[in-house]
């Protein structure tokens, strides 16, 4: 009899199992497949996009309805141990942030260096741009998400409390992962460390830029909004959000028009331009279903 892992799988962590077992239990639910196999079909993927794809197959109820995710997240640690998973990856960026909230609460126990150089030795393993890496990425964020603002914006609140060197090498954490934000994250923090004409200089240059991809035309946007600069953003934006909307990309879209309405509920605006704000958010909400 093939040997399967037990109900109790969840409470007890599928490390206590043989590959046997988690292979086996897979085959009995409806996805047959071996060592080699699962190699080759991570080749190019990661455990989400082969739940994903186990999905339609997948027998399995109650206690083993998620274990598809649970298995190939497994399977990837065992069968390809060299290879970052985004949950691999997502444990390292966690330890980041929780060591760079002690250094700026100026704890003693801040080891904020131990866990750069954890991240510094997955970086060369990470995924390159392109299909992978935004595959890559989408699994990424759902384990990032709860604390993606604090995330976001660890890099100037280094920079404010003296630690510039710490808030370059955090910025550059979000360039190497999302690679739209090339630029845009270490002038954040330029601009908080004595170089802000400059930093500014640069993200208005990249944001009106028309060359540049427009997610990273937007990366430059969303850093001038948040230093405030909000009489550069406000017509940037507005050419940023027409290039998205030409390009189809209304999620992005909608990001931008609703950037644009907190732009002019904080720095107020004329007439005019809220007007041209309003037929913004409605086109977004018109594609994506939104509410203003």
């Amino acid at each position: 009899m093939t040997a399967r892992v037990d109900k109790q799988w969840k409470d007890k962590g599928l490390t206590t199992y043989s590959t046997e077992s988690i292979l086996g239990t897979l085959g009995h639910y409806g996805i047959t497949i071996d060592e080699a196999s699962f190699k080759a079909s991570a080749a190019e993927r990661f455990p989400l996009d082969l739940a994903i794809e186990w999905k339609p197959k997948w027998k399995g109820t109650g206690q083993f309805a998620p274990f598809p995710y649970a298995a190939a997240n497994e399977l990837f640690n065992r069968l390809l141990p060299d290879q970052p998973t985004p949950m691999k990856t997502a444990h390292v960026v966690l330890d980041l942030i929780a060591n760079a909230l002690k250094l700026v609460a100026g704890r003693e126990d801040a080891k904020l260096n131990d866990a750069f150089k954890n991240w510094d030795d997955m970086v060369p393993r990470l995924p390159p741009k392109g299909e992978s890496r935004d595959a890559f990425l989408r699994e990424l964020v759902t384990f990032l998400e709860s604390w993606a603002q604090t995330f976001n914006e660890l890099p100037e609140r280094l920079a404010k409390a003296g630690k510039k060197e710490d808030a370059m090498r955090f910025a550059l954490v979000h360039e190497v992962l999302f690679t739209d934000r090339d630029g845009c994250m270490t002038a954040l923090v330029r601009a908080q460390t004595g170089e802000r004409e400059g930093a500014v200089a640069d993200l208005k240059k990249w944001a009106e830029d028309t060359t540049r991809d427009v997610f990273a035309r937007y990366a430059a946007l969303d850093a001038l909004f948040q230093l405030e600069e909000f009489e550069a953003a406000k017509p940037l934006g507005i050419a940023v959000f027409d290039e998205a909307a030409r390009q189809e990309k209304w999620g992005l879209a909608d990001s931008i028009a609703h950037l644009l309405s907190h732009i002019a509920q904080k720095a107020g605006a004329d007439v005019t331009y809220l007007r041209e704000v309003r037929a913004r958010l409605d086109r977004a909400h018109a594609h994506t279903g939104g509410h203003h």
